[in-house]
């Protein structure tokens, strides 16, 4: 091992190997932490050198101390899984070795971000002891090609494992890796230009960092001059595909998918790829036949850099997705289902069944899944978010046992599911005492601002008008000074009231005060705006959520709408009709016809996304006519950059094509015709 300052994680690592090896050696670069009294505890030999930025150079002087005659390394942020029967299997390997045999591949198991996701890789960590082999690079350092030059086929396979803990997040930001292995990669650069491996690990940080247009600058001509035999060809064509979809070049990125996967036919990430390729351009089946391929590529995954659940309940919760862009929602079911069954805590998948069931009608049977398997605590707790969101409380209450846990986590969400019931006033005592609380005390406060502004429309007087004991005293939270005075301006002059503004308090007012409303902007931007309008929807505030929005600028109102997570803007399909009316009547008409529209001049993708969910309301409105003039200027306006720069549109983005679809002649015909619309919302 090579160390320094690992005092959080060294214990950890050390443990998982102590009772199976019989030394162990560790080269300390300068720590200033308990590292050695940690590493001294499990009777580790202890060497110091000064660190000069080369990785290799540490690691061969810790080789160098070996005296046993097989060597395993490991970082101090890795953590051995070693069982009884890995230990049995480890004697087999290494007495019934043959001479042909040097080395063995062992995976190693990367936590990403805060541990949800992981990704395995392969590297050879246990070789023989021998004066031959040794570590090449800078960084991101490697012994196999040193066995592989006098031994090409001198590594086997073992089903040994390592977890890996310092890609996340955490770790990342307090060790500063990514400054650390760009200063690392760039000094060896200078000193070696031309290297392909030292280009493919800066390729690799710029990747992380979505620098992809830096990224993609290195990996193009590493993909060209890249023969498949090196160690990292199949994880160039992956980075290399995927940072082309970043960029929106996606017939590139498809293009290389399908140049590729006759090599790679068993590397389950690059099929699964080509397979959200198809989905973008909203070929379904096409997809499917990819990710057919990549189930099949299941038990070969661990030979190539693969993310969890890469031909399983990943591929198939893609499945899912591409049977709804189809409208085969049993199949969809069917397939969401089994990724469950695969991995429960597949977080993704409950909530796209919560909202297929919201979307096709049928919530409790879509929830009748969860009862199949032991649904983690996250799992139920993001359940109950989505299910909140897309107004749906009669599932919560359903499920009221088995949620039990994650509603103490979630002490607001009684009182929401109480207030989309119409029971306000308990809403309003479920939720009040959480007001002071450290943690939940600032959602509390807004829902409760949101109720208020439900119960003055209840009695019927626009707030200026509300005298005496019965006017509400409650504080107004910071995050709705703007949209409290706002509204109070749109109901003392009976009218919207328009123009831009910045939503900051009145001079001299502490947070808690009632704004006053000649000292208020009068309608400040979209994102100032979101929170409020979110809580005023999650009570059912319709009149105000409606008013809030009537009152923004051209284009502000949707792009509010557009800026919901997918469960908030189904959950709008639970509003009364006048509320829905309301909404229909902000998006105007698409320019070019008679009437004049709202949607104004501004960014394509802006623009697109108005349109899109102009049309998707129109649909949902029954104005079918209406909705094909929104979608063919949705079209218009995705084309509008390539056209500017004198090239032709090479595709239309899933949903522009999925809204053609749904308003060409006798779509309304087909008997999903309703759920199709909802869904193309959801996912806009």
């Amino acid at each position: 091992m090579i160390v320094r300052d690992e005092g959080e994680c060294l214990d950890r690592c050390l443990r998982s190997v102590s009772d199976w090896v019989d030394e162990i050696i560790i080269v300390d670069t300068g720590s200033t932490d308990a590292s050695h009294e940690i590493a001294r505890r499990h009777h580790a030999e202890m060497m110091d050198m000064e660190w000069s930025g080369d990785f290799s150079k540490a690691r061969n002087l810790s080789l160098a101390a070996a005296s046993y005659s097989w060597i395993l390394v490991l970082d101090a942020d890795e953590e051995w899984i070693c069982t009884d029967r890995t230990k049995l299997e480890l004697s087999e390997w290494l007495e019934a070795a043959s001479q042909e045999v040097w080395g063995y591949w062992i995976k190693v198991t990367s936590l990403l971000g805060t541990g949800e996701e992981r990704v395995t890789d392969v590297v050879c960590r246990l070789f023989r002891n021998d004066p031959r082999i040794a570590f090449r690079g800078r960084i991101h350092e490697e012994v196999a090609s040193s066995i592989h030059a006098f031994m090409p086929s001198g590594i086997g396979q073992s089903d040994i494992e390592v977890v890996h803990y310092g890609y996340l997040d955490d770790v990342i930001a307090a060790k500063g890796k990514n400054k650390r292995n760009m200063q690392l990669v760039r000094r060896a650069l200078q000193q070696t230009p031309d290297r392909e491996e030292l280009l493919y690990a800066l390729a690799a940080e710029w990747f992380q960092q979505a620098q992809y247009g830096e990224a993609i600058r290195l990996l193009l001509p590493l993909l060209a001059q890249l023969l498949p035999e090196s160690g990292y060809h199949s994880d160039v064509v992956l980075k290399t595909a995927y940072a082309w979809r970043e960029l929106g070049q996606y017939g590139r990125a498809l293009a290389i998918v399908e140049t590729w996967a006759p090599l790679y036919e068993d590397f389950p990430d690059l099929l699964e790829l080509g397979a959200v390729l198809e989905l973008d351009h909203a070929r379904a089946d096409n997809a499917l036949d990819w990710l057919k391929q990549a189930r099949s590529a299941a038990s070969t995954a661990g030979r190539y850099t693969s993310v969890s659940g890469a031909g399983t309940y990943r591929t198939l919760t893609l499945e899912g997705m591409a049977h709804e862009q189809a409208g085969r929602w049993e199949e969809a079911e069917a397939a969401y289902t089994a990724a469950l069954s695969v991995q429960p805590d597949n977080v993704a998948a409950w909530q796209r069944l919560l909202l297929l069931g919201a979307a096709t009608g049928r919530p409790q049977a879509i929830a009748r899944a969860a009862e199949g398997v032991c649904l983690p605590p996250a799992a139920w707790q993001a359940l109950v978010a989505a299910a909140l969101a897309a107004h749906r409380p009669e599932w919560l209450l359903r499920h009221a046992a088995a949620l039990a846990p994650a509603l103490r986590a979630q002490p607001l969400a009684s009182g929401l599911a109480l207030a989309q019931l119409g029971e306000d006033a308990a809403a309003r005592a479920a939720m009040r005492p959480w007001a002071a609380h450290a943690q939940h005390g600032p959602e509390a406060a807004l829902a409760l601002w949101a109720l208020g502004h439900k119960r003055q429309h209840m009695a019927g007087r626009p707030v200026a008008q509300r005298q005496g004991p019965a006017a509400p005293k409650a504080a107004v939270p910071a995050v709705a000074w703007a949209a409290d005075a706002l509204l109070r301006r749109v109901d003392t002059a009976g009218c919207a009231v328009r123009g831009p503004a910045a939503p900051t308090p009145p001079r001299g007012q502490s947070p808690g005060a009632a704004p006053r409303v000649s000292e208020q902007p009068a309608a400040p931007g979209a994102p100032a705006l979101l929170a409020p309008a979110q809580a005023l929807a999650a009570v059912g505030a319709w009149p105000a959520w409606l008013r809030l929005l009537q009152a923004q600028p051209p284009g502000a109102a949707l792009a509010l709408l557009a800026a919901l997570p997918p469960a908030a803007r189904c959950g709008l399909l639970r509003a009364p009709a006048g509320a829905r009316n309301g909404l229909q009547a902000l998006c105007g008409v698409p320019p070019g016809n008679a009437q004049q529209t709202r949607a104004g001049e501004g960014p394509a993708p802006a623009l697109a996304t108005h349109a899109l969910l102009a049309g998707t309301l129109a649909l949902l409105a029954g104005r079918q006519s209406l909705a094909r003039d929104w979608a063919e200027y949705a079209a218009r306006i995705t084309a509008r950059p390539a056209a500017a720069q004198g090239r032709p549109a090479r595709s239309l983005p899933p949903g522009v094509h999925m809204l053609l679809r749904l308003t060409a002649p006798g779509a309304a015909h087909v008997p999903t015709y309703q759920q199709q619309c909802i869904l193309l919302l959801a996912y806009l």
